[in-house]
Protein backbone atom coordinates (compact mmCIF):
# COMPACT_ATOMS: atom_id res chain seq x y z
CA UNK A 1 0.00 0.00 0.00
CA UNK A 2 1.60 3.27 -1.07
CA UNK A 3 1.13 6.55 0.76
CA UNK A 4 -1.35 8.15 -1.69
CA UNK A 5 -3.46 5.01 -1.75
CA UNK A 6 -3.60 5.02 2.07
CA UNK A 7 -4.70 8.66 2.16
CA UNK A 8 -7.48 7.96 -0.38
CA UNK A 9 -8.69 4.91 1.57
CA UNK A 10 -8.72 6.86 4.85
CA UNK A 11 -10.72 9.70 3.22
CA UNK A 12 -13.09 7.13 1.70
CA UNK A 13 -13.71 5.45 5.07
CA UNK A 14 -14.23 8.76 6.85
CA UNK A 15 -16.69 10.00 4.23
CA UNK A 16 -16.81 13.49 5.74
CA UNK A 17 -18.50 12.14 8.87
CA UNK A 18 -17.38 14.04 11.98
CA UNK A 19 -17.41 12.12 15.26
CA UNK A 20 -17.03 13.59 18.74
CA UNK A 21 -14.99 11.47 21.15
CA UNK A 22 -14.91 11.49 24.96
CA UNK A 23 -12.07 13.68 26.28
CA UNK A 24 -10.19 10.68 27.78
CA UNK A 25 -9.71 9.37 24.23
CA UNK A 26 -8.51 12.64 22.73
CA UNK A 27 -6.69 14.70 25.39
CA UNK A 28 -3.10 13.81 26.22
CA UNK A 29 -2.33 12.92 29.82
CA UNK A 30 0.98 13.70 31.48
CA UNK A 31 1.16 10.83 33.97
CA UNK A 32 0.72 7.10 33.53
CA UNK A 33 -2.89 6.07 32.88
CA UNK A 34 -4.37 4.00 35.73
CA UNK A 35 -5.15 0.35 34.90
CA UNK A 36 -8.95 0.72 35.17
CA UNK A 37 -8.93 3.80 32.93
CA UNK A 38 -6.83 1.90 30.35
CA UNK A 39 -9.42 -0.91 30.37
CA UNK A 40 -12.17 1.66 29.95
CA UNK A 41 -10.48 3.20 26.91
CA UNK A 42 -9.84 -0.25 25.46
CA UNK A 43 -13.51 -1.23 25.97
CA UNK A 44 -14.71 1.98 24.30
CA UNK A 45 -12.48 1.30 21.29
CA UNK A 46 -13.75 -2.28 21.03
CA UNK A 47 -17.29 -1.03 20.45
CA UNK A 48 -16.32 1.37 17.64
CA UNK A 49 -16.73 0.83 13.92
CA UNK A 50 -13.88 1.12 11.42
CA UNK A 51 -14.56 4.75 10.45
CA UNK A 52 -14.72 5.75 14.13
CA UNK A 53 -11.43 3.96 14.80
CA UNK A 54 -9.78 5.67 11.82
CA UNK A 55 -10.93 9.08 13.07
CA UNK A 56 -9.77 8.26 16.60
CA UNK A 57 -6.41 7.12 15.21
CA UNK A 58 -5.98 10.56 13.64
CA UNK A 59 -7.34 12.62 16.55
CA UNK A 60 -6.87 10.40 19.61
CA UNK A 61 -4.37 10.63 22.44
CA UNK A 62 -1.25 8.51 23.02
CA UNK A 63 -3.21 5.82 24.88
CA UNK A 64 -5.75 5.45 22.07
CA UNK A 65 -3.00 5.37 19.41
CA UNK A 66 -1.16 2.70 21.42
CA UNK A 67 -4.25 0.49 21.36
CA UNK A 68 -5.22 1.22 17.74
CA UNK A 69 -1.73 0.49 16.33
CA UNK A 70 -2.30 -3.18 17.22
CA UNK A 71 -5.52 -3.40 15.20
CA UNK A 72 -5.46 -6.04 12.44
CA UNK A 73 -7.04 -3.56 9.98
CA UNK A 74 -4.26 -1.91 7.92
CA UNK A 75 -6.30 1.23 7.42
CA UNK A 76 -6.55 1.89 11.16
CA UNK A 77 -2.82 1.28 11.69
CA UNK A 78 -2.01 3.55 8.76
CA UNK A 79 -4.18 6.29 10.23
CA UNK A 80 -2.26 6.03 13.52
CA UNK A 81 1.02 6.51 11.63
CA UNK A 82 -0.50 9.51 9.79
CA UNK A 83 -1.72 11.13 13.03
CA UNK A 84 -0.42 14.70 13.41
CA UNK A 85 -0.19 14.13 17.18
CA UNK A 86 2.19 11.16 16.81
CA UNK A 87 5.58 11.69 18.47
CA UNK A 88 8.93 10.22 17.51
CA UNK A 89 9.07 8.49 20.91
CA UNK A 90 5.82 6.67 20.12
CA UNK A 91 7.11 5.69 16.68
CA UNK A 92 10.27 4.28 18.28
CA UNK A 93 8.11 2.25 20.66
CA UNK A 94 6.11 0.93 17.67
CA UNK A 95 9.36 0.06 15.87
CA UNK A 96 10.49 -1.96 18.91
CA UNK A 97 7.12 -3.65 19.39
CA UNK A 98 6.83 -7.26 18.35
CA UNK A 99 3.04 -6.97 18.17
CA UNK A 100 2.70 -4.41 15.39
CA UNK A 101 2.15 -5.53 11.82
CA UNK A 102 4.78 -5.54 9.08
CA UNK A 103 2.74 -2.84 7.33
CA UNK A 104 3.26 -0.47 10.25
CA UNK A 105 7.00 -1.13 10.18
CA UNK A 106 7.05 -0.49 6.41
CA UNK A 107 5.23 2.83 6.93
CA UNK A 108 7.77 3.85 9.57
CA UNK A 109 10.64 3.12 7.17
CA UNK A 110 8.99 5.31 4.49
CA UNK A 111 9.20 8.45 6.68
CA UNK A 112 12.69 9.88 6.21
CA UNK A 113 12.51 12.15 9.26
CA UNK A 114 11.97 9.15 11.54
CA UNK A 115 14.73 7.14 9.91
CA UNK A 116 17.46 9.70 10.64
CA UNK A 117 17.99 8.45 14.17
CA UNK A 118 20.30 5.55 14.95
CA UNK A 119 17.86 4.26 17.61
CA UNK A 120 15.09 3.86 15.03
CA UNK A 121 17.33 1.92 12.63
CA UNK A 122 18.53 -0.35 15.43
CA UNK A 123 14.97 -0.93 16.70
CA UNK A 124 13.75 -1.91 13.23
CA UNK A 125 16.69 -4.22 12.49
CA UNK A 126 16.28 -5.96 15.86
CA UNK A 127 12.53 -6.40 15.43
CA UNK A 128 11.85 -9.90 14.06
CA UNK A 129 8.63 -8.62 12.43
CA UNK A 130 10.50 -6.18 10.18
CA UNK A 131 10.53 -7.59 6.64
CA UNK A 132 13.94 -9.21 5.91
CA UNK A 133 14.59 -7.05 2.83
CA UNK A 134 14.21 -3.88 4.89
CA UNK A 135 16.38 -5.21 7.73
CA UNK A 136 19.10 -6.18 5.27
CA UNK A 137 19.18 -2.66 3.81
CA UNK A 138 19.23 -1.06 7.25
CA UNK A 139 22.12 -3.28 8.42
CA UNK A 140 24.49 -1.20 6.30
CA UNK A 141 23.81 1.75 8.61
CA UNK A 142 24.87 -0.13 11.76
CA UNK A 143 28.25 0.12 13.48
CA UNK A 144 30.59 -2.89 13.60
CA UNK A 145 29.68 -3.46 17.25
CA UNK A 146 25.94 -3.43 16.46
CA UNK A 147 26.45 -5.85 13.55
CA UNK A 148 28.40 -8.17 15.90
CA UNK A 149 25.54 -8.07 18.41
CA UNK A 150 23.08 -8.81 15.62
CA UNK A 151 25.17 -11.80 14.53
CA UNK A 152 24.84 -13.29 18.04
CA UNK A 153 21.15 -12.48 18.43
CA UNK A 154 18.64 -15.31 18.59
CA UNK A 155 15.71 -12.85 18.47
CA UNK A 156 16.15 -11.97 14.79
CA UNK A 157 15.52 -14.19 11.73
CA UNK A 158 18.37 -16.62 10.98
CA UNK A 159 18.97 -15.05 7.55
CA UNK A 160 19.69 -11.72 9.22
CA UNK A 161 22.15 -13.07 11.80
CA UNK A 162 23.86 -15.14 9.08
CA UNK A 163 24.27 -12.02 6.94
CA UNK A 164 25.65 -10.15 9.95
CA UNK A 165 28.20 -12.93 10.52
CA UNK A 166 29.15 -12.80 6.84
CA UNK A 167 29.64 -9.02 7.05
CA UNK A 168 31.94 -9.43 10.05
CA UNK A 169 33.97 -12.12 8.26
CA UNK A 170 34.30 -9.95 5.13
CA UNK A 171 35.52 -6.97 7.15
CA UNK A 172 37.99 -9.17 9.01
CA UNK A 173 39.23 -10.61 5.70
CA UNK A 174 39.68 -7.11 4.22
CA UNK A 175 41.53 -5.95 7.33
CA UNK A 176 43.77 -9.02 7.12
CA UNK A 177 44.56 -8.33 3.44
CA UNK A 178 45.47 -4.73 4.27
CA UNK A 179 47.82 -5.95 6.99
CA UNK A 180 49.85 -8.08 4.55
Amino acid sequence: MDEENIEEKIDEVLGGEEITFPKELVEEEEEKVPEEKHKSIFQQILTMGISQKVQLALKGNKEARGILIKEPNKLICSAVIKSPKLTETEVLAFAKSRTVSQDVLRLIVMKKEWMRGKDMVLALVNNPRTPIAISMQLMNRLSDKEVAELAKSKAVPAALSTTAKRMIMQKAHKAQKKGH
